[in-house]
């Protein structure tokens, strides 16, 4: 009855942890005792605590050697060395799997290989297959230092069976049906070098999914994806962009037959920005009696009217009336936005943003000059926003918060490509609660 309890067990154990065309030879629970130091214990020089650790440590070898590559019988064999990879725990108890590995030459076809090891997610792997699946699933509920603790095994080794995984889901993400991309930059490294503080991330506009993920800003940041999209290139229709000349040129020699339309949201901040340069102005040559009403007062001129509480309205309101240069940007940012909001068609468009351009000119004030100037430079990339109903880049920029969202949760990313393969999941991440 001993025996077939101990039969039983190491059938539940090989079944457990996936190692079919292996036996389990042996299988023991071993103990060892452990140090436990806290803070507490370092500050106030307390004794520390002994704690037994407990491994189950399962010793397996393979039923029958054959060939990987003609599946024959016929080998010879050489020890290369002993291995060990965690499994899956057993009650709460860390099993450590040993197993030999050898060199294999096969008498019928000639060939020399390792031994393969199918219960391993790669060849190199410290853990089982079982536990890398184990792992994944629990990284959206779980942060990788609370994994590692759970199951005792180095941080490092859970967040490389996870890059793993998002290496192999994001080898090959599929272009055949995008015919809409928007494209962005977002600085995310700070403290890196100037050139390496930006990645560009390319969408799909109509799925929301990542197609690109490339370091720097600019044409060269698109050179990996300029490859894969070339065989699909015809069947872009438009690509949704910032009023930056560098992605412009990239279209019009990689995607013949797309569209350039320039982002709403980047052409309101383009004019908030000369606003804002208005304001300063205005606050510098401004005696001591007028400052108050311009100083502090970004929010107010830059933000929607309607957001306004009744006291930020007053106060606009006075500001407007003691200095007409910035009345007469902050009304021609309202129309701006309102054009938007009124215009139905790309032709009624046109002529609003026309009429509108004449109007900041008028004024004589250089930096409405010059807004006028980059509305009707980019006049045809603007109005795409009717020609392909109101398309624009809002979800990319709400997706830009989902990775400022990851670099916090992550406290900063030293591995670049971890991050870049981060940033491909996001669209399926629920950012309400942390990783």
């Amino acid at each position: 009855a001993r025996t077939e309890r101990y039969q039983m067990r190491k059938d539940i154990t090989k079944y457990t942890q996936n190692l079919v065309g292996f036996q389990v030879v042996n299988e023991k629970l071993l103990l060892s005792d452990t140090m436990e130091v806290s803070d507490l214990s370092r500050l106030a020089r307390l004794p520390v605590r002994r704690l037994r650790k407990a491994t189950i440590n399962v010793w397996i070898e393979r039923t029958q050697l054959r060939c990987p590559h003609c599946g024959s019988v016929e080998v010879s064999t050489y020890f290369e060395r002993n291995r060990m990879a965690r499994g899956v725990a057993n009650a709460n108890i860390p099993v450590v799997i040993h197993f030999s590995v050898h060199r294999i030459y096969c008498r019928d076809c000639g060939e020399r290989s390792y031994e393969e090891f199918k219960f391993l997610p790669s060849p190199k792997s410290h853990v089982t297959s079982q536990l890398a699946r184990t792992i994944v699933a629990l990284r959206s509920e779980m942060s990788i230092s609370a994994i590692a603790d759970y199951f005792d095994i180095p941080w490092d080794v859970v967040k490389g069976v996870e890059k793993a995984q998002l290496a192999k889901d994001y080898a090959k993400v599929p272009l055949n049906k995008v015919t809409a991309l928007g494209i962005d930059e977002i600085c995310v490294f700070h403290h890196a070098k100037s050139d390496e503080k930006y990645v560009t991330v390319v969408r799909d506009l109509e799925t929301g999914d990542v197609l690109h993920v490339g370091d720097g800003k600019g044409a060269k940041a698109l050179d990996g994806f300029t490859r894969r999209i070339w065989r699909w290139r015809r069947r872009i229709r438009y690509v949704c962009m910032d009023m930056a000349n560098a992605y412009s040129k990239w279209v019009g020699e990689c995607l013949p037959g797309a569209e350039i339309v320039f982002d709403h949201f980047h052409v309101v901040k383009a004019m908030n920005d000369r606003l804002d340069k208005i304001r300063r102005r205005t606050t510098a040559n401004a005696d001591d009696d007028l400052k108050k009403y311009v100083k502090g007062s970004r929010y107010l001129l830059t933000g929607n009217a309607e957001d306004l509480a009744p006291n930020g309205r007053t106060r606009l309101a006075e500001m407007r009336a003691a200095f007409s240069e910035l009345s007469d940007a902050h009304g021609l940012k309202e129309q701006l936005r309102g054009i938007y909001e009124v215009a139905q068609y790309e032709f009624g468009a046109r002529l609003l943003l026309e009429d509108w351009c004449a109007t900041a000119r008028a004024t004589g004030v250089p930096e409405l000059v010059s807004m006028a100037d980059t509305v009707e430079r980019h006049l045809e990339g603007i109005l795409g926003y009717w020609k392909f109903d109101g398309a624009s880049n809002a979800k990319t920029e709400g997706f830009n918060n989902k990775i400022r969202w990851l670099v916090r949760q992550a406290y900063g990313f030293r591995d670049r490509e971890y991050f870049k393969l981060k940033v491909f999941a996001l669209p399926d991440t629920d950012t309400t609660k942390s990783l």
